[in-house]
């Protein structure tokens, strides 16, 4: 069930995001930097990914999580209570600061962060032997010769 959740919340967000993004992307200001325009559609292409293999782009999703609570945290957040702000600061607090309340409901972030953490663990078991043997190795001229 909630893989179904995390596909419909990629379908929406694809939807939403190619409604803002990808016109900036088909016809840009040639004035403009296009980082976030350029970010942003990276950002689509994965969400489109994302509704086929949603467990593989975990990661890019909570990449997505963490920055906007650092965003809303460090900035939205002060300026909304110190009542100083841009003249888009409240449409920035919903297009940015929503995220992160309605994409944790359908986010498992345990098992996120378990496959991430498994996957770092099994990696470095994989790198152990060759750590060793480099280690055992280290200090001769010739490392080869030593080991061989």
């Amino acid at each position: 069930m909630r893989m179904y959740v995390i596909r419909a919340a990629c379908l929406v967000f694809f939807i939403a995001l190619g409604s803002s993004a990808v016109p900036d992307l088909i016809w840009p200001d040639p004035m403009a930097r296009g980082m976030i325009s350029g970010i942003l559609g990276g950002l689509w292409v994965m969400l489109a990914i994302g509704i086929r293999y949603p467990l593989k782009m975990m990661p890019i999703f909570l990449f997505e999580f963490v920055w906007k609570m650092i965003w809303l945290l460090a900035f939205g957040r002060p300026q909304w209570l110190a009542g100083t702000g841009s003249p888009r600061l409240s449409e920035d607090l919903i297009g940015i600061g929503l995220f992160p309340f309605v994409g944790r409901a359908g986010h498992p972030l345990g098992l996120c962060l378990a496959s991430l953490c498994r996957g770092a663990v099994g990696a470095l078991a994989l790198m152990t032997p060759w750590t060793l043997l480099l280690l055992a190795c280290a200090g001769s001229k010739s490392a080869f010769e030593k080991c061989s």
